[in-house]
């Protein structure tokens, strides 16, 4: 279910913003379709935990994917103007319903105590459409047309099946499968408010009230969401310019190594969490993400091949890392009763940042900045977030 709905949305991530730019348009311009669709998404998932409290989880995913996939043939046709953008604020709209819903249904369905490893899994899942589509989408643009990726980006659709045929429970109140306030232990890896979560401190510390969701709920999210940010600011940024300042093998195997090492590190992050904890793991790949930014600036100012593919996977590793764990964090700052609105505040977060490099990286190149300029503002900003890297490993 995850991989064919994430295949709505990778399949066009890269391949969209270079098919506009291949007829004309700026930098700046080919960013914005992914841009307004993101923006879309942004604005609307803080409003599906009210869907999850009406619908059941599964139901909600299968309309999210529904709205993701079915407009995207439409693609082919849709040229670059207002059309265009109009299918991308429609998929918008399906892919904020389908990742709040179906990160929610990861605390539905996970054992007490081990909501990391799910995250990590689930992540992986999510991923290999990040490996296989980004880099081929690409290529099928080059060799085929769009019309082959925008039958892909159609996915969704018959993967609505596969969650309807899922059967979750009810979404209830803002609560996942174990976390009703009522239980022990940490409703799947979220925390009642004591004690050690997935890696997150506070081992031996009184047990607290039950959190609930709200803004309260909201502002504990806030601190592992404004880390995840930095990194899809980043994320966002390499996905549109690579294909854009590279073409052949250095954008298809750049872009298949940022998935790769991506979906590695974010299994094995949700993995390791528990022994090593957020505090120790978060910042290591804020940092490791930033030398990748940094070397990827060098090689795509001139210094060649292999430096930007080696740039490329060490992004890939921070980024992906540090998914699994902001969402292990705020899971646990904000305890069960709150999982669909950390879960919210996660994605916002996510695709927000995805949607700000994806056209901010042709603004500042478009200035004396340049390429080199550009990604080492993005290396800043990553770096940046350390400080609150550590902090997010606090309950």
């Amino acid at each position: 279910m995850a991989t064919t709905g994430f295949a709505g949305f990778y399949a066009t991530l890269s391949a969209l913003p270079a098919q506009i730019a291949s007829h004309g348009s700026s930098t700046a311009s080919a960013g914005a379709a992914t841009t307004v669709m993101l923006a879309a998404t942004v604005v609307c998932q803080p409003l599906v935990p009210a869907l999850l409290r009406r619908l059941s989880t599964s139901a909600v995913v299968a309309l999210g994917m529904v709205a993701l996939g079915a407009p995207a043939p439409a693609l082919i046709w849709a040229g670059s103007g207002a059309g265009l953008y109009a299918i991308c604020l429609l998929r918008g709209i399906g892919f904020a319903i389908f990742t709040i819903a179906g990160t929610v249904s990861t605390g539905e369905i996970a054992p007490p105590g081990r909501h990391g490893e799910l995250a990590g899994l689930y992540g992986l899942a999510a991923a290999f459409p990040n490996i296989a589509l980004v880099p081929l989408s690409v290529l099928l643009l080059h060799d085929v047309g769009f019309w082959p990726v925008a039958v892909i980006a159609a996915l969704p659709v018959p993967g609505a099946l596969l969650a309807i045929g899922g059967g979750w429970r009810r979404g209830g109140d803002d609560r996942g499968r174990a976390g009703d306030g009522r239980r022990g232990g940490d409703g799947g890896g979220a925390g009642d408010g004591g004690g050690a979560v997935d890696g997150v401190a506070g081992a031996g510390a009184a047990p607290a009230r039950p959190r609930s969701a709200g803004r309260g709920a909201i502002g504990r999210a806030l601190t592992p969401a404004a880390v995840l940010c930095s990194l899809t600011v980043a994320g966002g940024a390499l996905v549109t310019i690579l294909p854009i300042a590279r073409t052949g093998f250095v954008a298809t195997a750049g872009l298949a190594l940022f998935g790769a090492t991506a979906a590695a590190a974010r299994w094995q992050a949700g993995v390791r969490v528990r022994r090593h904890g957020v505090g120790r793991l978060l910042p290591s790949a804020c940092v490791v993400a930033a030398a990748g930014l940094m070397a990827l600036a060098a090689g795509l100012s001139g210094g060649g091949a292999v430096v930007v593919l080696v740039a490329c996977a060490a992004t890939g590793v921070g980024y992906g890392a540090a998914q699994s764990l902001t969402l292990v964090s705020a899971f646990a700052r904000t305890g069960p009763p709150a999982r669909a609105t950390a879960s919210a505040v996660w994605n916002v977060a996510f695709d927000s940042g995805t949607a700000v490099g994806a056209v901010l990286i042709g603004a500042l190149i478009a200035t004396s900045l340049g390429i080199w300029g550009a990604f080492a503002v993005l290396a800043a900003l990553v770096l940046a977030s350390v400080p609150v890297a550590v902090a997010s490993g606090r309950s």
